[in-house]
């Protein structure tokens, strides 16, 4: 078959022997090209059907969005019918060599065009092979082209003569050659500028080799060296299965020309093909490569095939961008082929532009151009990459849209686009009366989708701004709610630059991505559409089509949010569905204008259809065409499918008259009917056969998504292997059930997926679903059970995006290029368990196998694709597998009597501890894992409690290299960190988002920010004022605080302040809200009033002041709270029930009453009011603890009697209830009949308050000055979609037991660390004032040595050197110190050495060398004490607070060295006096800097003198002195590294010269990395840095030469406790966490 320019081949008789043959072998290149010119001016009115764009060339739009041609260029090389000299010269000298076409003044760059197989170098590029339309030539007269130098490139690859057998590598030669020697009077020589290549089919392999060539050429390298990138249409990089077919066809016809090496070459298995790709592939990084594919199947005989599928015509390297484009082998040259909608040129114009760095015009900043024309694809806008990370749609919308454009035969279809009804929607602006919701409905297969399509085409076509969606059920992603408002998302991110930037500001400021995981719809709807979208302005109305709504997930959800939109800009809204049921509610605010489909619609397309189908069959015999159509028609119903599969059918059935009215007759009417006949063919064949369509029509109905072909060849084996074409294998034995597009496997349609997995009148299914999908999940798991996949995965661990802007790649993409069933078995395996039968066989052995030996391979697959929401989704689903378990053991089982022996008691524990261990390792190691993936396997482990299965099954498998000990819990603990607002402060509120918590402390009027990932103080927000209440908005971007004063908004995000409104009177703030679009900002107060201000506008827009009832109105209610959508107010006073107001009514309305028998009851002692999420239920808290859930429409009230809250919150989705008793329990609950699922137990906590995560997963709450973070695994529950039918005997509903743990938290915690010399002890300080000594190796307590006051922290701690003396201080001022003996293993004598109180706190202690003298520092004061005679010696009190450290100098035992952030000094130990007599001035320590340094930029807070050196070392060789400062933050026990400064002083200058006289060196660029500094290590420094990695940096050594060794689980980043890590003297490293210490060996030596 030919691979380049061949025509589609003529219609043949079946039966005309080697006529077929040599027809084929036509062509029409071989005659000489016309001579080329411009077309005449086209036009074409908007009522003529869009497939009318193939007959015309392209046309642009004048000022009004009139179609015009513009007008010739005068200074073109091509102007009206003129003929350039270069192309005139080409035509006497022939087709080969290289033809210049287009030469600017003052060009920037040289275009070439190569042809394919077959082809020409003028008639491959003009349309319908006509000269006259070579449409290269008409660059001169585009303004974005017009200064490309343009060339065309012909070779002899003409296949039917018998004068060449050149092969590509000849050609590539040519080509080089003629490069090499271009020549034109005042025209550079090429390589003088950038060059970019377009290359058609066989053309991209020739400039493929020919800069392969060129690279190792020192005569072309000059040349090669200014390719810029290369453009490839539907090239054949892995060859074509047609190119030996053709090869056969010429060496076998009549007169036939002998087999061509270049035709050869495109062989499947070609050697030559392999060897350009493997050159290619090394030499290519610095190029830009596009690869175009064809997705129409090209004419071959009686039939049509594709002629290169995608996988060859996708080179699949990281540096390139790839598309489809709806055309066939020969129709992609031409320039108006849709591709993503654009404009006719735009395909070349776009890419061309991005190559040679020509300016593009996009149509934003050109309103004259149609919006259907301003679609910018993912490789012209470097912008796009990044959207689609944030909005997680990598496959384009416009493959679904060509799958249906190409069932649309030309001529059809079109008459919905003349409905008046359709037109009067599309124009809503000439008829205002009309509805905004057009609704297209129709039954099962009458082609709704495609006339969907057809809709979204002539929209695009009238230049209307158009985004789409198309559901599939058999698509679990693709059919959900929330993935069609990302796909919407992205296509306007395509359409629009500003809603683009808006949207990656969004992301930039919240760090919030979406994709198939995380598809909460409602925080994709309140962020991107209320919070962008919608508040935008567009040029011109929006057009949404949602087709197959029956088919989404969430039907009703989906449709009351679109039909309730409030948008700037207004959207006009298609759908198209079956029949279905719709709430009500859905459409309160809009009435959709309905069209039911009916059967004579349709009628006409069918027709016209049948017809042109059966003429191709029967072209001879107009009688039988007649008659079979007329026979098709009758039955047909109006079903497009029933006719298609009816013409299948009838295909392989025409030989006699009699066959074809036997066929005729026996096809059943109904597409039930249909699909049983279908059924009984499929299971009428061999057995082999029959299994092998039924494995494969278990994949096709059962899969998450639709597989491709080589996915599904890798699943089948090794069951089926040796397929010599699955995909024909596929059509032949699935009996018409199955379709491919695009190498995409399908089912037909989702009433063939029904009708396969249904029980029907008496009749079996076809496929068990439960047996289906266990058949699914154990090949999965048998395919990732695979001790190769560590060494596969290796080869990716640090591959980078070469385009050099640091995007983490998605390297599970890169695995699959080898491995192409490796994706689908990593993702959706979890899946296919979940739905599994119980009984299956194997099933559980295969589970067990593969969580035994080979799950960590798997984590670090889902790793390598940045996408750990794969690894919490499967826990999901294990925990559902783990549900259903535990229920058929305490029912009759509906599998198999036999579960009860299959499991074990318990088994269904074992797999809800592995999905727990899945979660808490997304939770506790997720960015650490993402960044390192290897790490599953060797640090990760050692950090599991040792009850975990991780632990338990990959923690000893080997002898490990680095050991975590010392934490008394062995089970995965729930809090994830605890931060502190202050020492004396008190925390009041707490609001959460995806990015960032907030605190609000009142007292100060200030709210801190903190980091949800890392739980770092990220900024603090000040008031400024005593602030009651604050409030989130929408998009979760801005907040609200309420002072006495004044209103203030603010973006935390960055802590400006947006809005300041004084506040109104003299009435109390009760609440405050933002309404919807975040521009309205409402204020409750205690007169009842509710004031609605306009931000943007600066004033009231409106009060609403409730008139009704009079005798409460009046007075002061006790509670205010607004609905989540802001449209009600409820109001509760003491000794009445709440009432609910309407917003948006007359405020003399009488409000909602919650109804009362008498005044004692609950409800009229509120002590609370929440609303839940649907807004039309209100729980209400009473005095005596019991909850009523208020609904509101209803007139229902439910009491829970058994919560006993003090205090309560809701989770945004509504199903779940946070509350914490007067005992401080925090219990979780879910509705609708508040059973309980978690229970924290607390020792008699204060909680203030309570807050969820937005997505449920984690909760907060607020106890004095701190905030705790918990994540309990409870809170990600299993997928009740999965669960059996709940009509199962085996599924009966039944109560999950309630998880009930214990806060370590509340017990003491660790305040202070010191380590001794011999790594055998450490000594711990705790908040009770106790002081005991632990072993070092697993953290067992030996004894306790002394204790402080109960009510006091230890907070300074030191041990010294020979563990003779341990000294501590508390927050009261008081030190301690002992004298230690050893008296035995494990055996302590303590003796006391002084116990005196200081006016302050004690900042450092420090022994001299002989342990004799102790110094004590405070920031106002320095003592030194005799331990030996338990005498103060000498003492010194400043002026000023000191920001200084000591240190003892190291080569002069009776000085120690005074280091501030300004000057050195050296001081005496007897009398702390300076031991240089002269005045020492100030110095500042940051110069001179060291050669190999990069000198430090001082910022604002660098220059300012309020900074401290908050931690010096000495290392082991003491050769340097290492010393931090930080600025100043008023608190001792606080360190920030914003500001962090490091320095190092080198101690041979202490022999030279006088320290006041020293200059340290500045480490800038090493600072730049450190979160924390920890210590020193022999002769390097260790420290956290910010991904909180424990990293050594030599000192010797290189500034950036920094070696990571282990990071820290997230639940040890307490920003309390982990400025107290340190390291011991053998590299044991030691973080407290709550009142345990971990000690981490072993781990520098990684």
């Amino acid at each position: 078959m030919p691979l380049g320019d061949m025509p589609t081949p003529v219609s043949v008789h079946r039966d005309s022997g080697n006529d077929r043959d040599s027809q084929l072998l036509e062509h029409s290149d071989t005659d000489t090209d016309d001579a080329v010119k411009r077309p005449e001016n086209a036009s074409r009115t908007l009522s003529e059907p869009s497939t009318v764009l193939l007959d015309k060339p392209p046309l642009r739009t004048d000022g009004h969005g009139n179609h015009q041609r513009k007008p010739s260029n005068p200074d073109s090389s091509f102007s009206g019918e003129d003929i350039g000299p270069s192309v005139a010269s080409s035509r006497a000298s022939g087709q080969l060599g290289l033809h210049l076409v287009h030469d600017p003044q003052e060009a920037v760059g040289d275009l070439i065009f190569i042809h394919g197989l077959g082809g020409s170098p003028f008639k491959t590029w003009s349309f319908k092979r006509d000269a006259s339309r070579f449409w290269p030539a008409w660059f001169g007269d585009d303004g974005q082209l017009q200064k490309l130098r343009t060339f065309t490139f012909g070779y002899n690859s003409n296949y039917r003569g018998n004068w060449t057998n050149l092969n590509i590598t000849d050609f590539a030669k040519d080509l080089l050659f003629h490069l090499l020697t271009f020549s034109q009077d005042n025209s550079k020589p090429i390589g003088c500028r950038q060059i970019v290549f377009i290359a058609h089919s066989l053309g991209g392999l020739v400039v493929k080799k020919a800069y392969v060539i060129g690279k190792h050429d020192p005569e072309y390298s000059d040349i090669v060296s200014r390719i810029y990138g290369m453009l490839f249409l539907a090239t054949p990089h892995r060859g074509a299965q047609y190119a030996k077919m053709l090869n056969n066809i010429l060496s076998t016809a009549p007169m036939g020309a002998p087999p061509k090496a270049y035709v050869a070459d495109l062989d499947n298995h070609s050697v030559a093909l392999q060897d350009i790709n493997e050159q290619f592939r090394t030499i290519c990084q610095d190029l830009v490569l596009v690869s175009f594919f064809e997705t129409m199947k090209t004419g071959f005989g009686p039939g049509k095939v594709l002629i290169v599928e995608k996988d060859s015509a996708v080179l699949g390297y990281p540096n390139e961008t790839s598309s489809p484009i709806n055309a066939d082998h020969h129709t992609i040259c031409n320039p108006w082929v849709p591709l993503f909608h654009t404009d006719p040129l735009d395909v070349v114009v776009i890419s061309a532009n991005a190559y040679a760095n020509v300016s593009v015009r996009y149509a934003d900043e050109d309103p004259a151009q149609p919006m259907a024309t301003r679609v910018i694809p993912l490789h012209a806008d470097p912008e796009m990459p990044h959207v689609v990370s944030i909005l997680g749609v990598r496959d384009p919308a416009v493959d679904d849209l060509n799958a249906h454009r190409g069932k649309v035969l030309e001529g059809t279809c079109q008459w919905i686009t003349r409905r008046p009804e359709l037109r009067k929607w599309i124009e809503r602006s000439q008829y205002p009366q009309e509805s905004h919701v057009f609704w297209l409905i129709g039954l099962p297969a009458t082609g709704k989708t495609v006339l969907s399509s057809v809709v979204v085409d002539h929209l695009n076509f009238l230049g209307k701004s158009c985004q789409y969606n198309f559901f599939h059920a058999s698509h679990q992603t693709r059919k959900t709610a929330a993935y069609a408002l990302r796909s919407i998302a992205t296509q306007l991110a395509m359409t629009n630059v500003e809603f683009r930037r808006r949207l990656i500001a969004f992301h930039e400021e919240t760090g919030i991505t979406f994709d198939s995981q995380n598809q909460v719809f409602k925080v994709i709807w309140e962020k991107i559409f209320e919070g962008i979208i919608f508040k935008m302005r567009f040029p011109q109305q929006l057009y949404w089509v949602f087709d197959a709504v029956d088919e989404a997930d969430q039907q009703s959800l989906l449709l009351s949010h679109l039909m309730k939109i409030q948008s700037t800009t207004s959207i006009g809204l298609f759908f198209s569905s079956r029949p279905i049921k719709i709430p009500p509610l859905a459409f309160r605010n809009a009435t959709p204008l309905t069209y039911f489909l009916a059967e004579h619609d349709t009628h006409e397309d069918i027709e016209t259809y049948v017809r042109r189908a059966v003429g191709d069959i029967f072209s001879s015999n107009s009688q039988i065409q007649d008659d079979v159509t007329k026979q098709i028609l009758a039955k047909a119903s109006g079903s497009f499918l029933w006719v298609r599969l009816a013409l299948e059918t009838l295909e392989g059935n025409w030989h006699t008259e009699d066959d074809i009215q036997r066929v005729l007759t026996e096809i059943p009417k109904g597409m039930g009917n249909l699909y049983t006949q279908m059924l009984a063919k499929v299971q009428s064949q061999p057995p082999r056969l029959r299994l092998m369509a039924e494995r494969i029509l278990t994949w096709v109905a059962c899969a998450w998504r639709p597989l491709k072909v080589s996915e599904l060849e890798t699943a089948l084996h090794p069951e089926f292997t040796g397929f010599v074409s699955l995909e024909d294998t596929l059509i032949q034995v699935c009996g018409h059930f199955v379709s491919v597009h695009d190498s995409t496997v399908s089912i037909i349609h989702t009433t063939a997926r029904d009708f396969l997995l249904r029980d029907d009148r008496g009749r079996p299914c076809f496929i068990d679903s439960r047996e289906g999908h266990a058949h699914l999940a154990k090949t999965c798991l048998k395919h990732l059970s695979k001790d190769d996949w560590k060494r596969v995965f290796k080869r990716f661990q640090n591959t980078s995006d070469p385009s050099g802007t640091h995007r983490r790649l998605n390297r599970l993409l890169l695995a699959e290029k080898g491995h192409p069933f490796l994706g689908y078995a990593t993702c959706y395996w979890s899946y296919h368990i979940s739905h599994s039968r119980l009984s299956s066989h194997g099933l559980s052995e295969a589970l067990q196998d593969f969580l035994n030996g080979y799950c960590l391979s798997w984590i670090e697959a889902i790793a390598l694709s940045l996408n750990l929401r794969y690894l919490t989704k499967a826990a999901q689903y294990l925990k559902t597998y783990a549900k259903r378990i535990s229920r058929t053991r305490t029912a009759d089982p509906i599998d198999s009597p036999m579960s009860l022996s299959l499991f074990p008691e318990h088994h269904a524990q074992i797999i809800k501890s592995w999905a727990n261990d899945f979660i808490r390792i997304v939770g506790k190691f997720g960015s650490n894992l993402a960044q390192d993936p290897s790490s599953i396997h060797r640090l990760i482990p050692p950090f599991c409690p040792r009850r975990s299965m991780v632990g338990e099954t990959y923690g000893a498998a080997r002898e490990p290299t680095l050991t975590v000990g010392g934490l008394s819990y062995d089970d995965w603990n729930d809090c994830l960190a605890s931060v502190s607002v202050g020492e004396d402060l008190m925390a009041s509120r707490i609001l959460a988002t995806d990015t960032y918590f907030l605190v609000l402390v009142s007292s100060s009027g200030s709210v801190v920010v903190w980091y949800t990932d890392t739980c770092e103080k990220a900024r603090v927000l000040e008031h400024q004022e005593y602030v009651t209440t604050m409030a989130l908005d929408g998009s979760h971007s801005l907040v609200a605080t309420a002072g006495n004063r004044t209103y203030r908004i603010w973006d935390f995000s960055t802590g400006n302040e947006i809005h300041r409104i004084p506040r109104m009177g003299q009435s109390l703030t009760m609440a405050i809200a933002f309404g919807i679009g975040s521009n309205d900002f409402l204020i409750g107060l205690d007169d009842c009033s509710v004031t609605c201000y306009n931000l943007e506008a600066q004033q009231v827009q409106w009060t609403f002041r409730p008139l009704n009832p009079p005798a409460l109105v009046q007075t002061c209610p006790r509670i205010l709270v607004f609905s989540p959508d802001q449209s009600k107010v409820a109001m509760a006073w003491r000794g009445k029930p709440p009432l609910v107001w309407d917003l948006s009514v007359d405020p003399a309305q009488s409000p909602r009453q919650c109804r009362t028998l008498q005044p004692t009851d609950a409800v009229c002692a509120p002590e609370a009011l929440r609303w839940l999420s649907q807004e039309d239920s209100l729980l209400i808290l009473c005095q005596n603890t019991v909850i009523v859930e208020w609904r509101l429409y209803d007139e229902e009230q439910i009491e829970y009697d058994h919560v006993r809250p003090r205090e309560m919150a809701v989770s945004q989705d509504g199903n779940l209830l946070l509350t914490s008793d007067h005992a401080g329990n925090m219990s979780i609950w879910t509705f609708p009949r508040l059973s309980l699922i978690y229970r924290l137990m607390n020792e008699n906590e204060f909680i203030r308050n309570l807050a969820f995560s937005p997505d449920g997963q984690r909760f907060y709450d607020i106890r004095a000055s701190t905030c705790n973070i918990w994540e309990p695994d409870a809170l990600v529950r299993a997928d009740e979609d999965s669960m059996e039918d709940q009509s199962s005997v085996g599924e009966l509903s039944m109560a999950t037991e309630p998880i009930i743990r214990t806060d370590e938290s509340s017990q003491c915690h660790v305040t202070a660390l010191a380590s001794d010399s011999t790594d055998n002890y450490f000594c711990a300080g705790r908040d009770d004032g106790t002081v005991t000594i632990q072993e070092a190796l697993n953290g067992h307590k030996i004894r306790k040595v002394y204790s402080h006051s109960s009510t006091s922290a230890v907070i300074t701690l030191s041990w010294s050197a020979s563990r003779r003396y341990m000294v501590s201080g508390d927050d009261s001022g008081r030190t301690i110190a002992k004298r230690l003996e050893v008296k035995g293993e494990g055996k302590w004598a303590v003796f006391p050495v002084l116990d005196i109180r200081l006016p302050e706190t004690v900042q450092q202690f420090l022994f001299n060398h002989d342990e004799k003298l102790l110094l004590i520092s405070t920031a106002t004061s320095d003592h030194v004490w005799n331990v030996k005679t338990k005498k103060e010696i000498c003492s010194k009190r400043w002026v000023l607070r000191q920001s200084r450290r000591w240190i003892a100098h190291p080569l002069k035992p009776a000085l120690l060295i005074w280091i501030d952030p300004r000057e050195i000094h050296t001081y005496t130990w007897d009398t702390l006096e300076h031991s240089d007599p002269a005045e020492v001035p100030p110095k500042d320590p940051s110069s001179p800097i060291r050669s190999s340094c990069i000198p430090r930029i001082f910022g604002p807070q660098d220059i300012t003198t309020d900074k401290v050196v908050q931690w010096i070392a000495l290392t082991e060789n003491k050769q340097h002195i290492i010393f931090e400062t930080l600025p100043s933050t008023g608190h001792t026990s606080t360190r920030s590294a914003t500001g962090l400064h490091l320095e190092l002083l080198s101690t041979s200058d202490l022999r030279l010269q006088h320290p006041h006289s020293l200059a340290s060196d500045c480490i800038a660029d090493l600072a730049g990395q450190v979160k924390r500094l920890i210590g020193t290590y022999k002769d390097t420094i260790v420290f956290l840095d910010f991904d909180f990695w424990v990293c050594t940096w030599r000192i010797e050594s290189m500034v950036l030469d920094v070696k990571r060794h282990f990071f820290l689980p997230r639940d040890w980043l307490n920003s309390g406790t982990l400025q107290m890590a340190t390291l011991n003297r053998q590299g044991t490293f030691f973080c407290p966490k709550y009142g345990d210490v971990a000690i981490v060996r072993g781990g520098l030596r990684l």
